[in-house]
């Protein structure tokens, strides 16, 4: 073989050689890599019970290479693997597991950090082995940012972040830490030795150890937000923030704090500014809070309460609305059982110890005096009992009517002469506002007066009464058997301080039979009362014509009237002008007698003569002519001086033929006649002709 080819050959193997020694002993490691070393010869042994290197040991190396060139003395060492750093997200946390250091100690589930302040978060492993640091999971975790890990050394598993929402809270269970003392519930708060709290709510885990954190649930919680929490030491669960609304209150109970007395119903809380309403629970301890049920409640609004200190149920605000009080049942204060007090009312002061209500003033266990006016009252219903009653009338009926609340069925009575009957009836009442404590001391509840009290007592009473009463006569006296019901019904109620309004019959219904005869016995006496007054009507028309005549004719009377006062005045004036006349003509006849009587004497001579004178001639002529003719010449005188028409104008005989006819006939025509002569329009009376006499001439 040529000499050159086998230089030529021989270079290529040095070549080769040195390319591979160059490659062992120089390692790049890129900028994003670290490198692991294994040391193969010329070194200690390893201590029992370790797995890597740290001070020259033969071994896997606890250091490693960071990112560059680096010489390795090959085949003595030599580079095992290259890795990737370590990303941690901004919402991650790395927890960190350790393979090796030294074992940990008994009854600790986490390895202590006691290298914490050297291994630069565990990027300086030779430093954690030296520095005594702890095989097993880490309480110290990575948080965001790029951390060169060492793989074999420390195992690093990726969680989220803790975040508690708004409206959460969340409540801490510790995996690790001091055991509990016995009777105690929840873990008490960390302080550290200067007084502030040191593991900034649960994210320095190894804090929480040092300072002598206690295993198990947590007194204190997390609110919302974003925690670094290392779940495998802190198990966190969500819990809702207790939300109290406008008509709601919050009543606490407390499962943890000291012993209250067993005589008493709710324990009394401390102030609620000490604890910020039951938000602190360390603070509710410290303050000497009781277990059970409190006194205090929580008012409308949002509260982060811890559940495993405190339970709260929701439960409605106490309405008192118009027209009613609320009645206050306190289960707290001062026991009147013991002794009933000089303020108890007579009627109060019962046998101590017989378990009665009593009617108190504030602060003693019991019904309270003053009641509670329309409003809205933020009352725990474990501490006090609200009894609303109404102050209004109510009315409680007895009736068959659809209409009626809740009616009692209508009593059924049995009247005096046994007919079977039913009363409808309808009592109003109503409670005084200072009245109804006493009510409920007495009853209960106004259901229990309306049940037990009212209900039988009319019942009673109505049925007493339509037992003394015939059944038509109970109707017939409906309204005075009303009054004495009233009456007995108010008698009753005043002593348990409730105020009758009416005590009212609406209906009677009696058997059909009675009713059939009662309609019949009343349609007869209505069919009277009609007949009676139709006749009443008629004799008060009549006497309104008479009255309406009497008033039509009052215009006439008025003048008769007057007419005759007139007359009456008249009269009296003609009265008194005759009496005077009289007065007159009494005077003047005397003096006329008086006169008469002087020339009496003379004139009698003169009287004397000339009358036997005439009588003389009287004589003589009654004998020349008779006395019948004498007669009638001094008739024709005094009818000649009076200027009498005693001759007719027309003069109708009856003689003729024709029956009296034509003498009828003369006389129009002769009437006819004289009017037109005489121009006159009335004709003058005709004197008819009697019919013509017997021959004898003699007249009728």
């Amino acid at each position: 073989m040529d000499p050159l080819i086998g230089y030529a050959v021989v270079g290529a193997l040095g070549i080769i050689v040195a390319l591979v020694l160059i490659s062992r002993w120089v390692v790049n490691v890129g900028p994003t890599q670290i490198g692991i070393v294994e040391r193969r010869f010329v070194g200690r042994e390893l201590a029992a019970g370790r797995a890597f290197a740290a001070t020259g040991e033969v071994g896997i190396q606890a250091e490693y290479l960071n990112p560059g060139l680096h010489f390795v003395p090959w085949p003595m060492k030599r580079v095992v693997q290259k890795v990737e750093f370590i990303m941690i997200g901004s919402d991650e946390l790395g927890v960190v597991t350790a393979v090796d250091g030294d074992s940990m100690p008994s009854g600790r589930v986490f390895a202590e950090d006691r290298a914490g302040e050297f291994h630069d978060n565990f990027q300086n492993p030779v430093e954690f082995l030296l520095k005594g640091g702890v095989r097993g999971k880490q309480l110290r975790f990575l948080t965001n940012g790029t951390y060169k890990i060492h793989p074999g050394l420390f195992r690093v598993d990726k969680i989220k972040k803790t975040r508690i929402p708004e409206g959460y809270i969340g409540v801490i269970i510790a995996a690790d830490g001091a055991s509990l003392q016995q009777g105690q519930l929840l873990a008490r708060r960390v302080v550290a030795p200067d007084g502030v709290e040191g593991h900034d709510n649960f994210q320095k885990a190894e804090l929480f150890l040092k300072q002598g954190g206690q295993k198990g649930p947590q007194i204190d919680f997390l609110r919302p937000g974003t925690y670094n929490i290392f779940t495998d030491c802190f198990q966190v669960q969500l819990a809702e923030a207790i939300t109290v609304s406008e008509t709601q209150i919050g009543v606490v109970e407390a499962k943890d704090g000291r012993s209250m007395a067993t005589s008493d119903v709710v324990a009394t809380t401390p102030e609620m500014s000490t604890h910020n309403s039951f938000q602190d629970g360390q603070a509710f301890l410290d303050q000497g809070g009781l277990r059970g049920p409190q006194t205090a409640v929580l008012r409308p609004g949002r509260y982060y309460i811890n559940p495993f200190l405190f339970s709260v149920s929701l439960k409605n605000v106490t309405v008192v609305k118009q027209g009613e009080v609320g009645v206050l049942i306190s289960n707290i204060g001062k026991d009147p059982e013991a002794n009933v007090p000089d303020w108890a009312p007579s009627e109060q002061r019962l046998e101590s110890g017989g378990g009665q209500r009593h009617v108190v003033p504030e602060g003693y266990r019991g019904i309270q005096q003053h009641v509670l006016g329309p409003g809205t009252y933020n009352l725990n219903p474990l501490a006090y009992t609200v009894l609303i009653v109404p102050t209004t009338t109510r009315s409680v009926e007895w009736s068959r009517s659809p209409d009626a609340d809740d009616p009692f069925d209508p009593f059924t009575v049995v009247s005096h002469d046994g007919f079977e009957m039913q009363v409808e009836v309808r009592c109003q009442y109503r409670v005084l506002p200072e009245n109804a404590p006493y009510v409920i001391q007495k009853l209960g509840s106004i259901d229990d007066l309306e049940n037990n009290v009212i209900h039988p007592q009319i019942d009673g009473i109505f049925r007493a009464q339509v037992a003394k009463s015939p059944a038509i006569s109970y109707q017939q006296n409906r309204a005075e058997e009303q009054g004495q019901a009233d009456a007995a019904v108010r008698d009753d109620l005043r002593k348990y301080r409730v105020d009758v309004v009416s005590v009212m019959i609406t209906n009677i219904h009696l058997p059909e039979a009675l009713m059939k005869t009662t309609q019949q016995k009343n349609l007869a006496e209505q069919e009277q009362s009609m007949f009676d007054a139709k006749k009443k009507a008629e004799e008060r028309r009549i006497e309104f014509e008479r009255t309406r005549a009497q008033a039509d004719q009052q215009n006439i009377l008025m003048k008769a009237q007057v007419g005759i006062e007139i007359a009456d005045h008249e009269a009296k004036q003609a009265q008194k002008r005759a009496e005077g006349e009289a007065a007159r003509i009494r005077t003047t006849a005397v003096a006329e007698a008086e006169r008469v009587q002087q020339i009496g004497s003379a004139e009698a001579g003169v009287i004397a003569s000339k009358g036997a004178a005439q009588a003389k001639a009287y004589h003589e002529q009654v004998m020349a002519l008779t006395p019948q003719g004498v007669t009638a010449v001094e008739v024709v005188k005094a009818i000649t001086a009076a200027g009498l028409k005693i001759t007719p104008d027309v003069v109708v005989s009856g003689a003729g033929g024709d029956g009296g006819n034509s003498g009828l006939v003369q006389l129009l025509l002769a009437n006819v006649v004289r009017q037109q002569g005489l121009g006159v329009s009335q004709p003058p009376s005709p004197l008819v002709q009697p019919p013509a006499l017997p021959s004898n001439g003699k007249s009728a």
